[in-house]
């Protein structure tokens, strides 16, 4: 029996896996009449005290991951969705995707990759999927790396990163 999901979260960082898993969460948006799909990515609170705690920096990448999140919700009612909403927030990304936006826009369905961030960024904040795994009160699809077609290219990501 195949679950119906009606509030659908999914979480963008900019990178490959992350555009793999939005694309899958816009499919099950899709198999869902009448859902609603978020769009969210969450300005993690380390690394904004550290090197972004400048006003002018942390603007400048805040703007710049709303443009990325409007993108993709672009590209998402483009796709025939009519309910799709995007968030940019400041905080612990793995509480605020799993508890403070489930909690508030009653998700019933996370959707993200695996990985998105490599090294030391990955060692010093932890798997953010991880943790959603680990506090969600929903469901979560977490999309991993061989899941990819070989010929995937990450289109809204790259535009992105070309914009830096």
């Amino acid at each position: 029996m195949e679950n119906k999901y009606s509030r659908i979260l999914v979480a963008v960082d900019g990178s490959k896996q992350a555009e793999w898993a939005f694309k899958n969460a816009v499919a099950i948006a899709k198999r869902n009449e009448n859902s609603t799909l978020y769009v969210a990515s969450i300005i993690d609170a380390t690394i904004a005290t550290s090197g972004l705690s400048d006003p002018y920096i942390f603007n400048s990448f805040f703007k710049k991951t709303k443009k990325l999140v409007e993108s993709y919700v672009e590209v998402a009612k483009n796709e025939g969705l009519d309910n799709v909403h995007g968030i940019v927030e400041q905080g612990i990304p793995k509480i605020v995707l799993s508890e403070d936006i489930v909690d508030e826009k009653d998700i019933d369905l996370i959707v993200c990759g695996s990985s998105g961030l490599t090294g030391f960024k990955r060692m010093l904040m932890g798997s953010v999927s991880e943790g959603i795994v680990r506090y969600a009160k929903c469901d979560v699809i977490i999309i991993k790396q061989k899941s990819l077609p070989e010929d995937f290219e990450a289109e809204i990501a790259a535009k992105f990163q070309e914009e830096e």
